[in-house]
């Protein structure tokens, strides 16, 4: 059957919904969480009139590209306010030589990296950003390890809207110069994740900002971009996913929408049981492994004392989106794991010298969370295995020459001598 057009989608039939209490709250609210709970609030849409309208089938229309593909499951009420840059449609390819290496025939990378600002918070940006046109917004503000900010800022350009970025100093002169470079207003902080979120918060309230934020808790809207990512492999894989999902876990945000997007799925009716989702910290900054490893309540999610790692983009003392992305791991009977700097290096240099894909730091950590779970015979060789890549290497670039040998200086350009350089060569 033939997508319909977007232009003959009605936009209705959207709640917010309190993920803890069930409350339900107005759609045109100015609310964050929950009135009644101060819980995170969720999109949520009339299911069986979209699986009616679209006869069981995916909700994709003909016009827009990318994540605009799927909006009769997005929340705007006009494909008028839709801003976009092209986010979206990321490969799924198998990475066979790595597969190889380790046994498997089943593995499969989601290269979000290859997205407008490289990396997956385009996705985010394009639905906060279009939903902050939408209500009237001038103005933006959002907190930042790098990416999600200058994500929001090249939307917020794109757009012709201000945007305002609070960023952790210390962040790659890569990630600043994006954020520069798209026209926002940056301003550095040493204080921590928690705090600079909360007041970020109070700043959005006080002068009438939207909050875009990439948690969900300060903005329901970012989950329903990150989503569609799940309904991209649904698709490539024609239906059949695969038995887990490895995501890299900060604040918990992406893995939480990924279950969204499977509850999503199930409730149209196009699968029968979720794919097993592993989130992935580093050691030095994993609270989401810790509270999963002490059976914790998923609202008393641990704050992380001296937190480090060489992955910037994970590196959340607090993980504001840390309770769904708990239960999004026991719903899907999935699990949460750490890995060393070590292993991340290593992953990190796995991924771009055997199979072409430079990815940052945070972006290998599944990779170095399925060589454990591999040796401790917790995922077995022959079961499908997708990583999730979120951004690109040239967001941290200083990672790999950091830690790489120095390249060779005062060459002479003699042949000869230069033959002695070169592996294997007579």
């Amino acid at each position: 059957m033939e997508a319909p057009s977007i232009l003959s989608i009605e936009f209705d039939g959207i709640s917010l919904t309190c993920v803890w209490c069930g409350s339900l709250v107005p759609k045109d609210s100015a609310t964050s969480a929950c009135p009644n709970c101060a819980g995170s609030l969720e999109v949520v849409y009339d299911y069986n009139k979209i699986q009616e309208r679209f006869h069981g089938a995916l909700p994709v229309v003909k016009e827009g590209g990318g994540i605009w593909r799927f909006s009769p499951i997005l929340p705007l009420n006009s494909s008028a306010n839709c801003v976009s840059l092209g986010e979206g449609a990321s490969p799924y390819h198998r990475i066979q030589k790595i597969g190889s290496i380790l046994g498997m025939r089943d593995l499969f990378v989601k290269d979000e990296s290859r997205n407008p600002t490289c990396s997956f918070k385009d996705r985010k940006s394009a639905v906060a950003i279009s939903k902050a046109i939408e209500d009237g917004y001038g103005k933006v503000l959002a907190a930042t390890a790098g990416n999600a900010g200058s994500s929001v800022a090249a939307y917020a350009a794109k757009a012709g809207i201000e945007s305002y970025i609070l960023a952790f100093q210390g962040i790659s002169r890569a990630k600043l110069a994006k954020l520069l470079a798209y026209g926002a207003t940056v301003f550095l902080t040493k204080a921590s994740t928690g705090d600079v979120l909360e007041f970020t918060a109070k700043v959005c309230d006080r002068y009438h900002l939207q909050n875009c934020s990439a948690a969900s808790r300060y903005n329901p809207y970012v989950k329903e971009g990150a989503k569609t990512a799940v309904f991209e492999i649904y698709e490539q894989t024609e239906g059949k996913l695969p038995d887990w999902i490895i995501v890299p876990v900060g604040g918990g945000g992406n893995l939480s929408a990924y279950f969204k997007g499977l509850k999503e799925l199930k409730a149209l009716g196009l699968i029968e049981k979720y794919p097993r989702l592993i989130g992935v910290q580093a050691s030095g900054c994993a609270p989401v492994v810790e509270a999963f490893e002490r059976k914790l309540d998923p609202k008393n999610i641990p704050k992380i004392k001296n937190p480090k790692t060489i992955a910037h983009s994970i590196l959340d003392d607090w993980a504001p989106d840390g309770d769904i992305a708990l239960v999004s791991i026991r719903e899907t009977s999935g699990l949460a794991v750490s890995v060393s700097e070590e292993e991340i290096i290593s992953a990190t240099k796995e991924l771009s010298g055997i199979e072409g894909i430079y990815a940052e730091p945070s972006s290998a950590t599944p990779l170095a969370a399925l060589r454990k779970l591999l040796s401790a015979r917790t995922v077995d060789k022959d079961e499908s295995v997708a990583l999730i890549v979120t951004g690109f290497g040239l967001n941290q670039p200083d990672a790999i020459v950091d830690n790489s040998p120095s390249p060779m200086e005062n060459l002479d350009l003699d042949i000869t001598t230069f033959g002695k350089y070169i592996k294997n060569g007579n």
